[in-house]
């Protein structure tokens, strides 16, 4: 199994317990906070047809679908929530696959959950 499969297995498994009967995963990510390595944590965004899912050491806080990450630059892509967020360019296909996934689910009038309210 190459690094790309690990990596989709890994987001997976830090996901399923928190999904929603029938929920789907469209893309994930690793992201961090903090300045240093030392003072670094390490969260797994999980973007699904119903919201998006921050799964840390402590659980999960689940957000609406209708974020919008934005266009990635440089090495590390800022998101501003609850608090800042970076994420490696490593991951910035997966940022622009969320996106996209919006973006394609608002054109078929199949908008998220949290739209629909």
């Amino acid at each position: 199994m190459g690094y790309q499969e690990r990596r989709v297995e890994l987001i997976a498994r830090r996901a399923a317990p928190h999904l929603e009967t029938g929920e789907q995963i469209q893309t994930g990510f690793i992201a961090q906070t903090g300045l240093w390595i030392f003072s670094a944590r390490v969260w797994t965004f999980v973007v699904t047809d119903r919201a998006i899912l921050i799964v840390g050491r402590n659980g999960v806080q689940r957000l609406p679908r209708d974020f919008r990450f934005g266009d990635p630059t440089g090495m590390y892509h800022r998101i501003e929530l609850d608090r800042t967020y970076k994420v490696h360019r490593q991951y910035y296909p997966e940022i622009t696959a969320a996106d996209e996934a919006l973006r394609d689910m608002q054109a078929r009038g199949n908008p998220p959950e949290s739209e629909q309210r």
